[in-house]
């Protein structure tokens, strides 16, 4: 008999207790790809391995954004390329994040919310780069959106890696004047509201009283200081840049059909258990499908695509930091399950046609 894995009846049993006509055609689509992911529906690839012969046929991966065990090598590269823009000087470490009001607003209207917040946020950083904090110049911040509490509640927040300074208009860097301080936090949550509310009154014209509400809450900004080691922020960073917030291995079987999920209470520090119904438990992983097109990674001032290469060169000029060698990011062949050896070549690609495969959902 065939037993079905945690995340297997999670996907299955999942589908049949939730409530079908509150299931977007978005989240359908996610859900389709992390169902077939790995299956003869995504179609096969076919290796054999030069030294021993020995031919296998894996499935291919779905590489859905939000599949829990697509994109491992995808964020492998992604945490190289970013550890490699590591400046040698000091980082802080900033969250923003909205308040719960914001829950039923995100499910009505995701994609402005989510916009709305990274130009907020982005707009209080860049407004106390000013004189008055003896930064004037252009910041640079990588930022990461988050929807999800430790157990898949709503917590959205977006995560920054900030370097401690700016780039003058002579392109030169110019610190804080405090190693292990970067603006103040309570002017940093007041700038963030006023920022939030604002953009979000002008694209939304509805649930006023949550608005309200909101507005008479005193919102929450993190800032910490990374002083010896900014790469282990960015690895913790990249093992959610291409999955949603949930490990296969999390979930084990509970009583009475149930599934059970183990995390980690950051505030208590301690491991707990949170059991729920499939259903119930697909219904909080659908809460963080993103809209399609809505950029979950995204880089600002000097740290933007178009000038991040130029502008990090002119950086370490500035601050007589030697040249170091880049290393590639390299793909290593698969290992072979029969001779341990990484000589595995690709022989064969089979992609099902789009058409069945459509077919095959449907039916």
């Amino acid at each position: 008999m065939n037993v079905l894995s945690p995340y297997q009846t999670l996907l299955t049993q999942g589908l049949d207790e939730i409530n079908k006509a509150k299931i977007t055609p978005r989240q359908w689509q996610v859900l389709h790809h992390l169902r077939d992911c790995r299956t003869e529906r995504m179609g096969t690839y076919d290796w054999r391995c030069e030294k021993c012969g020995h031919d296998v046929t894996w499935y291919c991966s779905c590489r859905d954004r939000h599949c829990p065990k697509c994109q491992e090598q995808m964020r492998r590269q992604w945490l190289v390329k970013r550890s490699q823009d590591i400046l040698p000087v000091v980082y802080h470490h900033l969250v923003f994040t909205l308040p719960h009001e914001f829950n039923a607003l995100i499910k009505a209207y995701p994609r402005e919310v989510y916009q709305s917040l990274f130009h907020s946020v982005w707009a209080t950083l860049r407004a106390f780069a000013n004189p008055r904090h003896h930064l004037e110049g252009q910041l640079g911040a990588l930022m990461v959106l988050h929807t999800w509490g430790r157990n898949l509640s709503q917590h959205t927040h977006v995560h920054c890696l900030i370097p401690g300074g700016v780039l003058t208009e002579d392109n030169a860097w110019l610190p804080t004047r405090r190693e292990g301080y970067l603006f103040p936090v309570k002017a940093l949550s007041v700038r963030f509201k006023k920022e939030m509310m604002r953009h979000v009154q002008q694209v939304i014209d509805t649930h006023e009283n949550l608005l309200i509400e909101a507005n008479s809450k005193a919102w929450v900004v993190y800032s910490k200081p990374v002083l010896h080691n900014p790469r282990a922020v960015v690895g913790y960073l990249s093992r959610y840049c291409n999955r949603i917030g949930l490990n296969p291995n999390q979930l084990t079987y509970g009583n009475n059909g149930s599934i059970e999920m183990t995390y980690k209470d950051h505030q208590t520090q301690t491991l707990k258990r949170m059991s729920c119904s499939p259903g119930e438990m697909l219904r909080r992983l659908l809460l963080h499908v993103l809209p399609k097109g809505v950029m979950r990674i995204r880089y600002y001032g000097f740290l933007a695509n178009a000038v991040r290469a130029r502008a990090i060169s002119e950086i370490k000029k500035s601050i007589t930091v030697p040249p170091h060698e880049v290393k590639e990011v390299t793909k290593e062949k698969p290992s072979c399950p029969n001779c341990k050896s990484r000589s595995m070549v690709l022989i064969r690609i089979a992609i099902r046609p789009r058409v069945v495969a459509e077919k095959e959902r449907l039916s």
